[in-house]
């Protein structure tokens, strides 16, 4: 089971990234540094870094405005049984 979801984590994770590369502008970087699963497969987190800082809430209003989007982009370019339960939030920075 351990296996599966580390899969699907790292599924969401190269998927996450592909769509922000191709929705995101010029202006900033934004990464994606990992993504969180929970043991249902129900619900996600997909953790964003950004630079330059000042383009953070920028780009994850860019990212929370297009989840329905990247719900279908999962759908279409993934094996995932089902889209989760997407969230994106911010990678604290230490």
């Amino acid at each position: 089971m351990k296996d599966r979801l580390e899969t699907a984590r790292q599924i969401l994770r190269d998927a996450a990234a592909e769509f922000i590369a191709r929705e995101a502008g010029p202006q900033s970087l934004i990464t994606v540094t990992r993504a969180d699963l929970s043991s249902d497969f129900r619900g996600a987190t997909i953790y964003l870094s950004v630079l330059p800082d000042a383009q953070s809430g920028a780009a994850l209003s860019l990212a929370n405005r297009n989840i329905s989007e990247f719900k279908k982009y999962l759908d279409k370019h993934t094996k995932l049984p089902r889209a989760p339960y997407i969230e994106f939030a911010l990678e604290k920075q230490d």
